[in-house]
């Protein structure tokens, strides 16, 4: 499966704005490029800093966190994303965002399978 790419509309706390999104499964957590975060909403400091490794190898320090907004198939969803100063992407949505909202990705058409009785649960 190549890589999926796709201009988004997420929202913050500033209001909207259109990201460049990476969609990776391959990625435990999701991130977001810090000047995005900025320009979308609040930045929080976390507890303490978290270390992650990237597709290339190297190890990313993360110390903020914060909370964005998107729509899909007219569902509204909110998830916490990892701040990083450097990051190749706008936003990269990861494992964590797909397995918690139930969303599959169909690499033949590069489109979401949401699964909408999963939803219902989770968003009523």
């Amino acid at each position: 499966m190549g890589l999926i790419v796709k201009r988004m509309e997420f929202w913050g706390t500033k209001g909207p704005r259109m990201c460049e999104t990476l969609f990776d499964t391959g990625a435990s957590a999701s991130f977001v490029r810090k000047d995005v975060a900025e320009a979308l909403g609040d930045v929080r400091t976390a507890p303490f800093p978290l270390s992650f490794k990237l597709g290339d190898n190297s190890v990313v320090e993360v110390n903020q966190t914060t909370e964005l907004y998107l729509r899909l198939n007219g569902h509204n969803i909110w998830h916490s994303f990892l701040v990083v100063p450097n990051l190749p992407y706008e936003i990269i949505l990861g494992a964590d965002f797909f397995q918690r909202w139930k969303i599959k990705l169909d690499p033949v058409t590069e489109e979401f399978i949401l699964d909408e009785k999963a939803l219902e649960t989770i968003l009523v």
